[in-house]
């Protein structure tokens, strides 16, 4: 079972100029991003108090009519089993038409495409940490001071390419490629990010957008 958070949020900033609800699930991640913002709320937290998704669809069912998107976030929303992922995700489906959007780091590509095939989701916000095109081995202490993983293997991050291309590739209008301006960071590697999502657009013939988010430090 996937609990969620029971602060679900209407937003206007996530999808500018478009009311959204946004969820957050208590799903863990597999990363530990630089002062990764509500960690200890949202990751580290064993909450004795949650939602269900039946409260979700409740709350989805009552305020259908102050927003236009679905947006699911963690932690890392797709590390929770696929059965339960789909289960979910068809409950909304049941009680909605709205976009459903998820966000994501990009390191599930499998379950990305699986709910894609059954027609779960309609759009993935893929986060673009770095640029995960051009790391070398010159490139490890800075992946684990931006990432918080420790690794001595570029690997991972080839999946992560497949996940951005694969969400640009299969973009139906709802899909984002997004950064975070992490202080230690130059002006150069949200270009190179902003290059490398413009060229897949051009190949794939989509308009997915690269949006630069501000970074924020969490106060105590």
């Amino acid at each position: 079972m996937i609990r969620y958070y029971k602060n679900l949020l209407l937003t206007l900033s996530e999808i500018a100029g478009h009311p959204s609800l946004l969820v957050h699930a208590f799903s863990g991640c597999n990363l530990h991003c630089y002062h990764r913002f509500n960690y200890k709320e949202l990751i580290q937290a064993k909450p004795s108090s949650f939602y269900a998704i039946g409260d979700v669809i409740s709350y989805i069912e009552r305020e259908k009519d102050l927003f236009e998107y679905i947006l699911i976030s963690g932690g890392e929303y797709l590390l929770a089993d696929t059965e339960d992922l789909i289960s979910d995700l068809t409950k909304m489906r049941d009680v909605t038409s709205k976009p459903i959007i998820i966000y994501t780091n990009g390191t599930n590509l499998a379950k990305m495409m699986e709910l894609d095939r059954l027609g779960l989701v309609d759009g993935y916000h893929v986060d673009m940490k770095l640029p995960y095109h051009l790391l070398s081995e010159d490139d490890f202490d800075l992946i684990e001071l931006t990432l918080g993983v420790k690794t001595s293997d570029l690997s991972m991050f080839d999946s992560i390419i497949s996940a951005i291309e694969y969400a640009i590739k299969t973009d139906k209008g709802y899909s984002k490629i997004r950064s975070v301006k992490y202080p230690f960071l130059s002006e150069s590697a949200f270009e190179e990010n902003r290059v490398f999502v413009q060229e897949l657009n051009v190949r794939y013939g989509k308009r997915v957008s690269y949006e630069v988010n501000d970074f924020i430090y969490e106060e105590c």
